[in-house]
């Protein structure tokens, strides 16, 4: 009779043998692989021969001073200040509601398209007060003293509720 099974001895290979299997497993990577594994060591080496891997060896070994070179022409370029600019203007566009926007940029181009067309005709100070009584110009004067009107009270406001404001949006936009 044979004898019982009472204890399992599990295979433990040395480091040497995982070594060996590591390297065979690569190996065979590599082989499987060698067109590709020669063009990426061509590409490695035209780097290397066009002085890529020196020039970012020596940009890490100085990055503290890169980094403050990098960050002096950000602030000789204005860049922060451009940046708030921005930061500003997507505020303001998103305040706009499109349906005005359109109607507007539409009588916008309506405009330039009537001035694009020749008029040789001089318009005459009784000419303008006649104009005025036409819809399409008293619209659109309505329109440009209402606009006038809400500038002028943004233009009011001091410098100090001028920034209040811009704090608060900020505020409500997080």
């Amino acid at each position: 009779m044979a004898k019982a099974i009472t204890k399992i001895e599990k295979y433990i290979p040395s480091e040497a043998q995982q070594q060996e299997e590591s390297i065979e497993e690569i190996l065979k990577v590599l082989s499987e692989n060698k067109e590709s594994v020669t063009s990426f060591l061509q590409i490695i080496k035209e780097v290397h021969e066009s002085g890529i891997f020196d020039m970012l060896k020596g940009l890490l070994e100085n990055k503290s001073e890169v980094a403050k070179v990098g960050l002096d022409l950000i602030n000789v370029a204005g860049v922060p200040s451009m940046l708030k600019n921005v930061i500003v203007t997507m505020q303001f566009l998103s305040k706009l509601d499109p349906l005005k926007t359109h109607t507007l940029l539409d009588g916008l181009n309506k405009g330039l398209e009537r001035i694009s067309v020749e008029n040789e005709n001089h318009t005459s100070m009784w000419g303008m007060v006649k104009a005025l009584r036409e819809p399409e110009v008293n619209a659109s004067i309505t329109v440009l003293l209402n606009f006038l009107r809400g500038m002028g009270s943004e233009f009011d406001k001091s410098e100090e509720q001028v920034k209040r404001d811009l704090h608060e949006t900020k505020k409500s936009d997080t």
